[in-house]
C-alpha cells in the first residue's frame, strides 16, 4: 500500500515470486500497469499508464525481455520476435 492507503499493487506469488497476473497502481488509485509474471519475470502481454489514464507502453515480455511490436509512447518499436506461443498476447 501507498502511505496514503492506497493499494499499491495486487498479484500472486508463488514459492516468494511474482507468478500470474500482477497490476500496480498510482497512489491516486489510477491503474499504472499490469503485466504477468512467471517464476518472477515479466512473460506475456503487459501495459503501463500514465498517472492521468493514458497508454505509455503495450507489448510483450518473454523471460523478462521485450519481444514482438510494442507501442511506447504512441510510436511502434520492434524488438526480436516473440515465441509463437505469445504472439496472440500483443
Amino acid at each position: 500500500y501507498h502511505d496514503n492507503g492506497q493499494l499499491r499493487g495486487k498479484g500472486t506469488y508463488k514459492d516468494g515470486e511474482l507468478d500470474g497476473p500482477y497490476e500496480s497502481y498510482y497512489d491516486n488509485g489510477q491503474l499504472r500497469g499490469k503485466g504477468t509474471y512467471k517464476d518472477g519475470e515479466l512473460d506475456g502481454p503487459y501495459e503501463t499508464y500514465h498517472e492521468n489514464g493514458q497508454l505509455e507502453e503495450k507489448g510483450t515480455y518473454r523471460d523478462d525481455e521485450k519481444c514482438g511490436e510494442w507501442l511506447e509512447e504512441g510510436e511502434t518499436v520492434t524488438y526480436p520476435p516473440c515465441p509463437p506461443d505469445l504472439e496472440d498476447g500483443n
